[in-house]
C-alpha cells in the first residue's frame, strides 16, 4: 500500500534582536535569522527546510513582526511546533505564533503592506541599555521640520534617491502611505512609516534625510527635490541600523 505524503505549509510570527546576525538571509560562514530558524526546524522535524521570509532585514536590523513559513510533512501540531523551536532557538530569537497556513501562501509575495519603525535618542548623553536599538543622535532635532520633510514622502513614487547602491529591485516605483514621527520624553524619537513595500535601505535613507532635516541642514521642501533627483547622492545618509525595527506584515 502506498501512503499520500501530506505537505503542512508552516506560518511563524517571529521576533528577534538583529544584533548579532548578518541580517535574515542565510549567508555560508555567517549567523543569519534564517539560518537559525532552519537548524531549528532540523532539529524539530528532521527535515532540511527553506524558511522563507517576508522581509529580507539587514544585519543589526531588529523585528517584533516578522512573518516565514516553511514546508514540513511532520505532523506535529502547530502549537508544539512554536514550542520545540524556542527550545531550539538562540535567546534572541523567538516565535511567538505558529499555524497551519494555506499551501499558496508565500509571506513575500503575499505581503500586502509593512510597517516599520525607526527608534532615534536624541539627547546630549547616550543609553546604555538600548544602546543596540537606536541611532544616538546628539544635535538637538526640530521634530516639526521633519514631520513638515515627511509630508513629501508620502505617496506613489519613484524613490530610486532611497535605494541602496545594491539593491537587486527590478524598479523603484513604491508607495509610502504614511510617515508619523513622535517625541516619547526622554529624548526618544519614533519614526514609524508605513507602505506597500520598501526598497533596501530605504527606510534607513529616508530617515537619515530627515535627521537632516531636523538638523537645519535640509529645508523640509528640499525633500521633494530629492526625491525628483532619483539620484542616491541626493539624499541624507544611511541611518545605522540597530534602530530599525520590522513592526508589522499585512495580508
Amino acid at each position: 500500500m502506498f501512503w499520500k505524503v501530506f505537505m503542512r505549509n508552516i506560518r511563524l510570527l517571529i521576533e528577534y534582536e538583529g544584533t548579532d546576525y548578518a541580517g535574515w538571509q542565510f549567508q555560508p560562514s555567517l549567523p543569519t535569522v534564517q539560518g537559525e530558524l532552519a537548524s531549528a526546524v532540523k532539529e524539530l522535524t528532521g527535515e532540511d527546510v527553506e524558511v522563507r521570509g517576508a522581509s529580507r532585514t539587514d544585519a543589526g536590523v531588529h523585528a517584533s513582526g516578522q512573518v516565514a513559513c516553511f514546508n514540513t510533512t511532520s505532523l506535529i501540531p502547530a502549537f508544539n511546533i512554536r514550542q520545540g523551536l524556542n527550545s531550539y532557538l538562540p535567546k534572541d530569537i523567538i516565535v511567538k505564533d505558529a499555524s497551519d497556513a494555506p499551501a499558496e501562501f508565500d509571506p513575500r509575495r503575499d505581503s500586502r503592506g509593512k510597517v516599520y519603525r525607526y527608534d532615534i535618542l536624541n539627547r546630549s548623553y547616550p543609553s546604555a541599555l538600548r544602546r543596540n536599538f537606536v541611532w544616538h543622535v546628539f544635535k538637538p532635532l526640530d521634530v516639526g521640520l521633519m514631520r513638515e520633510g515627511a509630508a513629501h514622502i508620502i505617496g506613489e513614487k519613484d524613490f530610486s534617491s532611497f535605494r541602496a547602491a545594491d539593491s537587486d529591485a527590478i524598479h523603484s516605483m513604491r508607495e509610502v502611505t504614511s510617515v508619523e514621527i513622535e517625541e516619547k520624553g526622554d529624548g526618544f524619537i519614533e519614526v514609524e512609516v508605513r507602505g506597500t513595500a520598501f526598497l533596501r535601505h530605504m527606510v534607513r535613507i529616508m530617515v537619515g534625510t530627515l535627521v537632516a532635516v531636523g538638523k537645519g541642514k535640509v529645508l523640509p521642501d528640499k525633500v521633494a527635490a530629492i526625491i525628483e533627483a532619483k539620484e542616491r547622492a541626493a539624499a541624507g545618509m544611511t541611518a545605522p541600523p540597530q534602530g530599525l525595527f520590522l513592526i508589522k506584515v499585512e495580508y
